[in-house]
């Protein structure tokens, strides 16, 4: 007696138990792991929006150390956003501009190419990554960081070592509760650079001056409603933000407010992660003067 050989289709394999004789064949089908669906399961994980959680400098959870002048342990914030290019390619786009490539395997994301050129249009920056390996658990994320950034007089090298993000949602309504109240920014650290703002003013010559400046006073903030809040600084601006999970960010990208007695102040970007007790937090802006500013280190804490 033969039997015929097996019936593959592309999830099972279906093999006749009784002979052709008989007039209704009994059939078992086992089910295959499918190549597509595996390579499904393994990016899937890693999409989403993703944010840093609080920087920490006992744990050094989030803490990019650099050698560029002033900026030896910077706090990294944001959020990034990653979504699929193919069986297992993935992209990464960060709130501060940059999209990033990486392959997806089974234990983590590595970047793809391993050198990424990025010109950071928020902080006018331009910087390698070398490498940025990501691991995923559920809803918790860890990264590894190795980069450069490019300046006139030389490359500085940074490496995140701690990186930590949580997954959160889109639409998220019951975040901005632990942005609301007023935060009072705290004392200045120059040899940190925690709440020293960076201003680069127009010179003769084709020249820019630069200037640093300490960042006092208080920022309140209300709910409007669902996610959305409304920053209020002392100068008397106001500002609108966007809350997901323990983020909030400029929302609308680009904001100017003009004061009755004084020039328009225009910011381009404002990043704040809180756990509801402590702010870390990124701005940059023009001021009254037309001076382009960066606050890379804002540290405040609720009143």
């Amino acid at each position: 007696m033969h039997y015929p050989k097996p019936v593959t289709t592309s999830s099972r394999v279906c093999r006749i138990l009784l002979p052709l004789t008989v007039a209704a064949a009994a059939i078992a089908c086992t089910p295959q792991p499918s190549h597509t669906d595996d390579r499904s399961s393994i990016v899937e994980k890693y999409l989403g929006k993703w944010n840093y959680t609080q920087p920490d400098r006992a744990t050094m959870t989030n803490i990019t150390v650099s050698d560029a002048p002033g900026r030896t342990q910077v706090p990294t914030i944001g959020d990034l956003v990653v979504t699929t290019e193919g069986p297992d390619r993935i992209v990464g786009r960060t709130d501060l501009g940059c999209t990033w490539r990486f392959k997806a395997t089974a234990a983590s994301l590595e970047l793809d190419p391993p050198s990424q050129l990025c010109h950071n249009p928020t902080q006018n920056v331009k910087y390698t990554v070398t490498q940025w390996t990501v691991t995923v658990n559920g809803d918790q994320e860890k990264e590894t960081i190795r980069a450069k950034t490019h300046h006139p007089e030389r490359d500085y090298d940074f490496v995140l070592e701690n990186g930590v993000r949580t997954k959160t949602e889109e639409y998220d309504p019951e975040a901005a509760e632990k942005f609301t109240g007023t935060w009072a920014y705290d004392s200045v650290d120059p040899t940190t650079g925690i709440n020293m703002r960076t201003t680069a003013r127009p010179a003769p010559g084709d020249t820019r001056l630069t200037e640093r400046s300490q960042e006092h006073g208080n920022v309140r903030i209300t709910q409007d409603y669902d996610n959305r809040v409304t920053a209020r600084t002392d100068d008397g601006c106001t500002w609108t933000l966007l809350a997901r999970g323990n983020t909030a960010r400029l929302d609308p990208a680009v904001q100017t407010f003009t004061r009755p007695t004084s020039a328009a102040v225009t910011l381009r970007s404002w990043t704040i992660t809180t756990d509801g007790e402590r702010q870390a937090s990124m701005v940059t802006g023009t001021d009254e003067q037309g001076g382009n500013f960066i606050l890379s280190t804002g540290s405040l804490s609720k009143r």
